[in-house]
């Protein structure tokens, strides 16, 4: 059970999943967010596997997105504004002339409401955070109302459920935005698979030129790729369009990440569309963790070749995310 809060402004209540097996998920009401993965490795050896914060005060004040869930809109929307039946929707500018994660004052700078864990006949663990975002929430129209469900399974899978619904039609990508270490020191001699045939181009603030390239050269993680040959040559942060099936429901392998060293793998599947791989290059120590975060197309908004996410008052929204750990005996 989370803490109780007595005092009148609200504070950091954490709550931890555990199963019988090799995982325990620490979650905080504040950003909805992810605050620590460990996983034991077939050495019996307990890791930690994400880059996080831990101490409240650095938490509150965390500028990274670390664990956090993004939204409304996550990544970047071009001149903080859209144009929605004909009307422009101006919003919040916190990265420049651009929102960023859904403005100052997003869904990762929000407090939740933390539930209870429930445990499920197959004795998985889950938890429920629920947020209302007003109508004009950085600038977004609407009163939405949106879930986040974290649910750690008895054979170490983190699912990740969003769910959302809004009286009026609005624009809508919600991410987790983990950095991942799987126990190692920096990225550098971690392999990155992403089942990707295609990118977005962007300009020199980070948004998308429209157009939509093949991944191939630098931008090919169809084969495992060690991240340290990669950023010698260039920083990533790059928007994946994955390899999916043609309706985007089902859950579909979208990245592979191991660590050989610490003999673990992480497999994300998720129906989301993309994936943004961002080599941690603004974080207090570069390269020290990988953000791998599953969502829409960046600036969908703004794109018209784009696929949008909306939610309204006759379309509700879904997204899940699979994180899956394993411990392998993996050699070089």
């Amino acid at each position: 059970m989370p803490p109780t809060n007595t005092s009148c402004a609200p504070s950091i209540q954490r709550i931890t999943l555990s199963n019988n097996q090799n995982m325990q998920v620490v979650i905080a009401n504040y950003g909805a967010r992810i605050l620590s993965i460990q996983y034991k490795n077939s050495d019996n050896i307990w890791l930690e596997t994400t880059l996080n914060e831990d101490v409240d005060s650095h938490i509150l004040n965390d500028n990274c997105y670390m664990g956090a869930t993004c939204g409304r809109v996550s990544n970047r929307i071009k001149g903080a504004q859209y144009f929605h039946k004909g009307k422009s929707i101006k919003l919040d500018t916190n990265e420049g002339e651009n929102t960023l994660h859904g403005g100052a004052g997003g869904f990762s700078q929000c407090f939740w409401t933390l539930s209870p864990v429930v445990v499920t006949s197959e004795n998985n663990q889950s938890v429920t955070l629920t947020y209302i975002s007003p109508d004009g929430d950085q600038g977004f129209p609407g009163n939405l109302t949106a879930q986040v469900i974290y649910t750690l399974t008895h054979d170490d899978h983190l699912i990740i459920e969003y769910k959302a619904s809004c009286d009026k039609v609005s624009p809508i990508n919600m991410c987790n935005h983990a950095y991942f270490t799987l126990g190692e020191p920096s990225i550098h001699a971690m392999k990155l698979t992403v089942f990707a045939d295609k990118y977005l181009p962007v300009d020199e603030k980070n948004i998308p030129t429209g157009k939509i390239f093949a991944a191939n050269g630098m931008h090919n993680y169809m084969q495992a790729v060690t991240l340290g040959k990669r950023i010698a040559l260039k920083d990533i942060d790059d928007c994946y369009v994955l390899v999916k099936n043609s309706t985007q429901k089902a859950s579909q392998l979208a990245c592979v990440l191991t660590s050989n060293r610490n003999k673990i793998s992480l497999s994300i599947s998720t129906n989301q569309i993309a994936m943004q791989v961002y080599s941690g290059n603004y974080l207090p120590v570069k390269y020290s963790a990988i953000a791998l975060e599953a969502q829409g197309l960046v600036d969908a908004v703004n794109q018209p070749g784009f696929a949008t996410d909306w939610v309204g008052p006759n379309q509700n929204y879904r997204k899940v995310i699979d994180y899956y750990f394993q411990s392998l005996p993996l050699y070089d």
